[in-house]
């Protein structure tokens, strides 16, 4: 993720938190503010779990079409 990706992120979660802060909600504005300072370990944490589905997935189709040709 590049730097402008992240500050986009960082500005809508900002703007967010003050809309929901602003409404009353302030609970609700934690979840963001958390998120806003672990930006990119939540990153990490969202890469590593598409890969581990990814590989997954790839080794039961790929285990399919083997028995398959196989057969």
């Amino acid at each position: 993720m590049n730097d402008k990706t992240k500050s986009l992120i960082r500005h809508t979660l900002t703007a967010l938190g003050v809309l929901l802060a602003a409404v009353g909600m302030a609970d609700a504005s934690d979840l963001f503010n958390t998120l806003l300072v672990d930006l990119d370990g939540i990153w990490d944490a969202m890469l590593v779990i598409m890969g581990l589905v990814t590989t997954v997935v790839g080794f039961f189709t790929k285990r399919k079409e083997v028995e398959a040709v196989e057969e």
